[in-house]
C-alpha cells in the first residue's frame, strides 16, 4: 500500500528487493490517511470488496480500509472478519520470482516477507489466533495461498479465488456470524458490467478497470480465462472522479490491452471511436494531470495506425513520464519470444488479425509506429516457455538485435505456471538450469536498457554523472559481496563493464 513517489512501474522493484528498513520511507512511502485513520488509497481490489459489502447491506460503520501501519486502530473486541489483498504474496510471479532469484540481497523476496510480516507480527494474529476474527485472503495471488500448508502457516482461514462476486458477501456473513469458513472459495464470475459495483475511495495510482477478460487465448495468462467486456464510459468517469476527489492526480486504466475497449468483432479490429471517445472524455476530467495506460497488445497497433496516432497525440500531453525534457506514453506490452514455433504453439492468439507466422514483423512495425508517436512501451519476455529450444531462444535473440535504435525497455522474465491458465500445471525452469543462450537473452536485454535509458554523461549534472559511474561502482560492491557466488555472476560481471566502458569513451 505503497505510491511508489507516484511511480506504477518503479513499484515492480519492491516485489523482491529486500530494503533495509530506515530506507523504505524513502523507496515506499506511505499514502497519508483520511482524518478518521483509514486509508485515502488502498489496492483497487480492496477498494471493490470494499463497495460490494457496502453495497449489500453493511453500513460504513462496519467496513475500514486501512493501511497495516494503522490496525491497531481498528482491530478491536468487536472485529469479526478480516479481508487482505495481495497481489502476490509468496512473491513467486513473474517479476519477483526472477529477480529475487538473481538480485535480492536475501534469501525471500520482499512481497513473502512483508506479507508474513502483515499476518503474523501485526494485531491481526493474535485476534486470528484466540479464535475472535477470521482472515479472508483474496486478489490475484491469492492462488500462492490457497494450499493447506500456506493457509496454516500463515493463519488464513479462507482464500477466495476469482472476481469480486456475490459470494464474497455469503463469506464475510459467515465469518460475522462466527460459521466455520470454507478454505477455499471462488468470488464468482462477473458477466456484465452491471454486476461491478463502483469504488466508494480512492486506488492506488488511481487505478480504474476499463475492460474485463481478453480473448486472444494465450496458454500462460489467466485474464483470458475471463469473459471479455467494456465498462460503460460513464462508469469509469465516475470512478476517475472518486479517484480525483480522493487527491489523486493520475489514473492508470486497468485494462490487458487499451484496444480492446468498444470491441465489438472476433479478429480485434480496434473501435478507434471508442477508444478515442473514451481518452478525450479522460483528457478533459478537471484535476486529473496524468493518464496512464496499463497494458497494450501489439497487433492492434500495425493494424489500425491511425486509432495509435490520436490517442498518443492525447496521452502525451498527460504523460507521467519525460525523456529529454519531453513528455512521452509508456505501457506494458507482451513480446515474450521472437520464436514462431513456440509463439505458434502457446500464444497464436496474440497475432489477431494477422497470422502466428507474421509475429516478428509485427513486433518490429508495433514499435515503429509507437515511436513515431512518442510511446516507448515497457516489454516482457518469457525465458524458459515449456517445449523452449535452443532454435527458439536464438530467435528471440535474433529479434532483439533487430529492435537495436529503437527506444522499448525490455524486461526479461522467467516463465511461472500462473493460475487459472492452460499451462497453470508446468513446471517453472530454476535460475541454475539456464542455460548459455538463456542467459544470453537477459545479458543483451539489460545491455539494451543501459544504451537506452541511462542519461547522456554530463559533468555539470551530478545526476548524469552519478548514473553513468556512481551506479556502476556500486553494482560492483554488490557484485564483490554477493554476486559473484550466484548463477548470474557472469551476467552481472557483462553488464558492469558494458556500463563502465560506455561512462569512460563518453567522458573522454
Amino acid at each position: 500500500m505503497s505510491h511508489f513517489g507516484d511511480d506504477p512501474f518503479g513499484a515492480f522493484a519492491g516485489s523482491f528487493l529486500l530494503i533495509p528498513n530506515f530506507l523504505k520511507p524513502f523507496y515506499m512511502p506511505k499514502e497519508k490517511d483520511l482524518e478518521n485513520g483509514t486509508a485515502k488509497a488502498a489496492p483497487y481490489g480492496l477498494r471493490k470488496a470494499e463497495a460490494l459489502l457496502l453495497n449489500n447491506g453493511f453500513d460504513e460503520s462496519d467496513v475500514a480500509v486501512v493501511h497495516p501501519k494503522n490496525l491497531s486502530r481498528f482491530i478491536g473486541p468487536t472485529t469479526r472478519a478480516i479481508g487482505i489483498s495481495s497481489m502476490d504474496p509468496l512473491g513467486i510471479a513473474y517479476v519477483s520470482l526472477t529477480y529475487s532469484n538473481m538480485f535480492a540481497l536475501g534469501s525471500e523476496p520482499r512481497n513473502r516477507v512483508e506479507f508474513r510480516k502483515l499476518l503474523r507480527k501485526t494485531p491481526i494474529a493474535k485476534v486470528h489466533d484466540r479464535g475472535q476474527a477470521k482472515v479472508i485472503v483474496g486478489g490475484a495471488g491469492a492462488w500462492q495461498v490457497a494450499g493447506t500448508e500456506a493457509r496454516k502457516t500463515f493463519g488464513i482461514d479462507c482464500v477466495i479465488t476469482g472476481e469480486v462476486g456475490p459470494e464474497v458477501i455469503d463469506i464475510f456473513h459467515q465469518a460475522i456470524n462466527g460459521e466455520t469458513l470454507p478454505p477455499k472459495a471462488v468470488g464468482g464470475i462477473l458477466r456484465a458490467a452491471e454486476d461491478i459495483p463502483l469504488i466508494r475511495g480512492g486506488s492506488m495510482h488511481g487505478a480504474v478497470e476499463i475492460t474485463r477478460g481478453c480473448g486472444r487465448g494465450c496458454q500462460f495468462c489467466s485474464p483470458t480465462q475471463r469473459r471479455r467486456f467494456s465498462l460503460p464510459i460513464e462508469h469509469i468517469l465516475r470512478e476517475v472522479q472518486v479517484n480525483v476527489d480522493a487527491g489523486n492526480e493520475m489514473t492508470i486504466l486497468a485494462t490487458e490491452d487499451l484496444f480492446l475497449y468498444g470491441l465489438k468483432n472476433s479478429r480485434f479490429i480496434p473501435n478507434r471511436n471508442a477508444i478515442v471517445n473514451l481518452i478525450e472524455n479522460l483528457v478533459n476530467v478537471p484535476g486529473l494531470k496524468y493518464i496512464q495506460p496499463a497494458h497494450i497488445a501489439l497487433a492492434p497497433v500495425v493494424t489500425d495506425p491511425k486509432c495509435t496516432e490520436e490517442i498518443a497525440e492525447l496521452l502525451v500531453s498527460r504523460g507521467r513520464y519525460t525523456l529529454g525534457g519531453k513528455s512521452y506514453v509508456t505501457a506494458e506490452a507482451g513480446i515474450e519470444t521472437g520464436s514462431v514455433r513456440l509463439f505458434k504453439e502457446r500464444m497464436a492468439g496474440k497475432a489477431l488479425p494477422f497470422k502466428p507466422e507474421e509475429w516478428p514483423e509485427i513486433v518490429k512495425q508495433a514499435i515503429g509506429i509507437l515511436n513515431d508517436n512518442r510511446w516507448f512501451p515497457l516489454t516482457t519476455w518469457l525465458v524458459g516457455i515449456p517445449g523452449e529450444d535452443e532454435e527458439d531462444v536464438n530467435a528471440t535473440l535474433e529479434l532483439l538485435d533487430d529492435l537495436k535504435g529503437m527506444k522499448l525497455f525490455i524486461t526479461p522474465l522467467l516463465w511461472v505456471p500462473l493460475r487459472p491458465s492452460i499451462l497453470s500445471e508446468g513446471s517453472r525452469p530454476e535460475i541454475e538450469a539456464l542455460n548459455d543462450l538463456q542467459w544470453e537473452v537477459f545479458t543483451r536485454s539489460w545491455q539494451y536498457n543501459l544504451d537506452v535509458w541511462r542519461p547522456p554523461l554530463k559533468i555539470n549534472s551530478w545526476k548524469a554523472f552519478a548514473s553513468s559511474f556512481l551506479v556502476p561502482i556500486f553494482g560492483s560492491l554488490i557484485y564483490f559481496l554477493y554476486a559473484r557466488y550466484n548463477p548470474t555472476a557472469p551476467m552481472i560481471k557483462r553488464l558492469l563493464f558494458h556500463s563502465f566502458n560506455k561512462a569512460f569513451f563518453e567522458s573522454a
